[in-house]
């Protein structure tokens, strides 16, 4: 529609996906420019040129969005090549013209906290990692992340920022599906180099004047250089720069860290094949490029567990407080149940003397727990079992412990199947934790709420039949809430933090029992109310407790910290109020105890 308003004679445009082709052709009509634009309801690389064909003759401008975090994911490469070879005339404009990758090396202990497990410590090594888990070069999958959220402190760059690859969407130069690149670089800082961050822009037009870049804020071209090194220059800056999601930066893990020295060569190799790249590094020049296989996990782990959870698993102050807490409740005489998946803390209640019945009823945790078992040498103290149909007897055990996390809760309350498992045993045995609260704070998201947003008028063209489809769409698949890693989504809480439900997990589950709770808190701060944030908080003994929500205590104004290694609920706000100190956040909650089913129902009162 913008090449029609622009003047093109004929266009074309072509859609694979049939709700979405249907929706694009009521578009067109409804924006006047169906005697302008025919739409293909194909992928481009299906489309047949010539006489009975798709389209009579061949083009001679593409604009084209194939992209995602990778730049090449989504088959940007093949399209590309695809477009030149059979859908454009020889010196066709491509919009947009170029790409470039650009990679940094960093040391950074925090992100490697999201890549291999790492022993648990309290004065000692109580739970070490298996040498296989250790060595393993991690997961295939990158790790797309909002580097701008990074706190800045958090990692160093060893290596200055640089371009490694370059596409000519052009066709001036051929796009080839796999490539190896190395650049001799001579590096700015003494450290581990522990990770590739990387990033990709656009040159949109032939001239190079129009760059869309995905760099994070101490990198944007938008961004004076004289700011760029002043933290809290940054910190200002990162919200003015332009905001990406499908488009945010990647973390690569390299395969074996490396230790380098300032001021010394190292050569960075990039590697990439027709959708995915990895990175190897080497001090010093190198005649020759060496092959390198993409990395893949060899240990289970990393298939068995998210980014997020091993990023929990080594979460030291987490991992502290409950030691600290069973430290006080376990004895040599004890016999555990413990039910979490992939729970390392079980071989740390081993360690502290007890004896430890564990639940893994998934295949690929199960084999990793069974390596932390030989390495930990604790074959006389674990037992590991498949299924709830193996359960020890109540007489067996004394005392029953989770932290609690399962592979299947996407939301943080779903981890309350520890208290169904809990509640097949009698309510006499000891429990940890022993309470679950589930909380919620009022927020102001800056750009979160922009995923669910309508787009109404963009650009002068009138998309609400687009945002009816997806509405529709939503309200019939969509959960109202759903989990997100809101550290990256910065937030401004409008009202304290309350709570919604207390469940007492030392008591059995009343299956009979429906539990419908109201409330309303007031608002504290004016601004745009455009969603909610929700937890649990775990009460591991009458002292010490754990939360995946606020890592700091949340005050009206100001933004929220989150917990970088859980993921929180949120509701967004179809109907977004600006509210004042005289609005109040009406809520409801429902559960139903027979199948643990949860409602929540959020409004906002305007009062006078």
């Amino acid at each position: 529609m913008m090449a029609a308003r622009c003047g093109a004679d004929t266009i074309t445009a072509c859609e694979a996906f049939k709700p979405i082709a249907k929706c694009a052709v009521q578009i067109i009509k409804e924006n006047g420019f169906e005697d302008k634009i025919q739409l293909i309801r194909k992928r481009s690389t299906k489309m047949i040129i010539g006489k009975g064909g798709d389209m009579p003759k061949r083009a001679n401008i593409l604009v084209t969005e194939v992209f995602d975090t990778e730049l090449i994911g989504e088959g940007a490469l093949s399209t590309f090549r695809h477009a030149h070879e059979v859908l454009l005339e020889e010196d066709s404009i491509v919009i947009p013209h170029k790409g470039t990758v650009w990679a940094q090396v960093i040391e950074s202990f925090k992100v490697c906290n999201w890549n291999r497990v790492k022993p648990i410590k309290n004065g000692e090594v109580l739970v070490d990692t298996p040498p296989t888990i250790q060595a393993c070069s991690g997961a295939a999958a990158v790790h797309d992340m909002q580097l701008s959220r990074l706190p800045r402190d958090t990692f160093v760059p060893l290596l200055p920022a640089q371009p490694i690859f370059k596409f000519d969407w052009s066709g001036k130069k051929p796009l080839l599906n796999n490539e190896k690149v190395s650049l001799l670089t001579q590096s700015i800082r003494s450290g581990t180099a522990h990770a590739i961050f990387m990033w990709w822009d656009l040159n949109m037009d032939t001239d190079n004047q129009l760059l869309l870049s995905c760099a994070p804020v101490w990198e944007h071209p938008d961004v004076p250089d004289n700011m760029k090194k002043d933290v809290s220059c940054l910190q200002k800056m990162v919200d003015l720069i332009p905001w990406r999601d499908h488009w945010m930066q990647a973390v690569y893990y390299l395969p074996e860290e490396v230790s380098i020295t300032y001021g010394t060569e190292v050569t960075l190799i990039g590697y990439h094949d027709e959708y995915s790249f990895w990175f190897k590094l080497l001090n010093g020049p190198v005649d020759e490029i060496p092959d390198c296989q993409r990395p893949e996990c060899n240990c289970w782990a990393h298939i068995a567990y998210s980014r997020t959870r091993i990023g929990q698993l080594n979460d030291t102050i987490r991992n502290q407080r409950y030691v600290k807490a069973l430290r006080k409740s376990i004895t040599p005489n004890s016999v555990c149940l413990c039910v979490s998946d992939g729970c390392l803390l079980a071989f740390a209640i081993a360690r502290l003397g007890a004896k430890v019945f564990l639940l893994e009823q998934n295949f690929l945790s199960r084999r990793t727990m069974e390596m932390f078992v030989q390495a930990n040498e604790l074959s006389d103290r674990v037992k590991i079992v498949e299924s709830v149909d193996g359960l020890p007897k109540a007489s067996e055990i004394d005392f029953i412990f989770g932290e609690p996390y399962f592979l299947s809760s996407i939301v943080p309350w779903e981890n309350l199947r520890f208290w169904y498992l809990a509640s097949k045993y009698p309510s006499s045995i000891a429990r940890m934790p022993v309470m679950a609260t589930i909380r919620a704070v009022a927020v102001e998201f800056k750009d979160l709420q922009k995923i669910r947003a309508p787009l109404g008028t963009c650009e002068g063209f009138d998309l609400s039949s687009f945002d009816k489809l997806i509405q529709m769409s939503s309200e019939k698949s969509d959960n109202p809430v759903e989990a997100q890693p809101l550290w990256e989504y910065p937030c401004k809480a409008l009202s304290s933090a309350f709570d919604i439900i207390k469940l007492d997990l030392t008591r059995n589950v009343n299956f009979n029992e429906r539990k419908r709770i109201t409330g309303g808190i007031p608002i504290l701060d004016s601004g745009t109310c455009n969603g909610i944030a929700i937890w649990v908080d775990w009460q591991l003994d009458s002292d010490l407790s754990v939360s995946c929500g606020p890592i700091e205590e949340i005050v009206p104004g100001k933004r929220v910290s989150w917990d970088p290694y859980t993921r929180q609920g949120v509701h967004l706000f179809r109907t977004v109020s600006n509210v004042t100190k005289k609005s109040t956040l009406s809520w409801s909650f429902t559960f139903l105890p027979q199948n643990g089913e949860v409602e929540f129902k959020f409004n906002i009162v305007m009062n006078d």
